[in-house]
């Protein structure tokens, strides 16, 4: 039975593991529309995913991510809680519904409309060609062509692709609070698509987590509803650095490494978990780093 559960749970993971970014929806008449005005907010948990593993207190293959707030996961993981670690997010795209006919059929999702941040899409290898669509001057992707792209930039050159959209993210992005005893950050924010770069850590830890996208808000699991609350929980490799991990080379007098990314030979670190762990799942709306919520995204056909 234990082994059916986990099969399920795997298949859960799978069905979410297009990203952060937004799901698509299946009928016109019943896919639930964003309210342009209520406000979003990001809530962060660091955990010491390490320790927690090694303890037998986590299993990466447990959770389904959903975005949404577990006191599950915060229960379980409190006492292995990463104080000190700052988190930067920059607004990259609005957020929109698409209703459109393709080859004769009806098909309901989300894009993300850019008319800037010319920086994080040449970072990640994306261009005009690659939209969805163009409209009064502003390009409209997929979040299943971002993610991709993403992945595959930090799959190719991790240190560069991160060093870059690090230098993005702080060219008029916003430095959430350092997370506290607890493990947690959260910053209310308007409606969106954001980068999120893992920007300050502290001396014990030893891999920063990839750069991810969040879809502000972001669909529930089943499609029905909008989540504008979203919470994940990155992960991080803490103890010693070896030659197989992903440092950061510099220390600042406050004790936190905030200097540049030395690949040495391969990213370790393993991205966010949202609500329901995500685990492994997401190596790639964000890169190295699995991404604990992510929505389906793209087109589905209505219907």
């Amino acid at each position: 039975m234990k082994k059916i559960h986990r099969v399920l749970a795997l298949l859960l993971a799978a069905l979410m593991a297009i990203g952060l970014m937004t799901t698509a929806f299946a009928a016109t008449d019943s896919a639930p529309t964003i309210d342009p005005g209520k406000k979003a907010s990001l809530n962060i948990y660091k955990y010491d995913i390490t320790m927690a593993s090694k303890d037998g207190a986590w299993d990466a293959e447990s959770y389904v991510s959903t975005g949404l707030h577990d006191d599950a996961v915060i229960d379980k993981l409190a006492k292995y809680a990463v104080q000190g670690v700052e988190f930067t997010y920059l607004r990259v795209a609005d957020i929109a519904m698409n209703n459109e006919v393709v080859d004769g059929q009806r098909q309901v999702g989300v894009l993300y409309g850019f008319d800037g941040a010319d920086d994080v899409l040449s970072a990640i290898g994306v261009t005009a060609a690659d939209a969805h669509k163009s409209e009064n001057g502003k390009n409209y992707f997929t979040s299943d062509m971002l993610n991709n792209k993403l992945t595959a930039a930090l799959t190719a050159n991790a240190t560069t692709v991160k060093n870059e959209l690090e230098a993005a993210v702080k060219n008029g992005g916003v430095a959430m609070s350092e997370t506290d005893a607890t493990g947690h950050t959260s910053s209310n924010m308007e409606q969106g698509l954001y980068l999120v770069v893992e920007t300050r850590v502290p001396e014990n830890v030893t891999s920063t987590c990839n750069p991810f996208f969040v879809s502000l808000p972001m669909t529930t699991i089943d499609g029905a509803a909008w989540n504008y609350d979203v919470t994940v929980y990155p992960k991080n490799q803490t103890g010693s650095p070896t030659l197989d991990k992903t440092v950061r080379e510099a220390k600042n007098s406050a004790g936190k490494n905030n200097g540049s990314l030395t690949d040495i030979q391969k990213p370790s670190c393993d991205p966010p978990k949202t609500s329901n762990h995500q685990g492994r799942d997401f190596r790639p709306s964000l890169g190295g780093c699995p991404a604990v919520c992510r929505n389906r995204g793209g087109l589905m056909p209505a219907g």
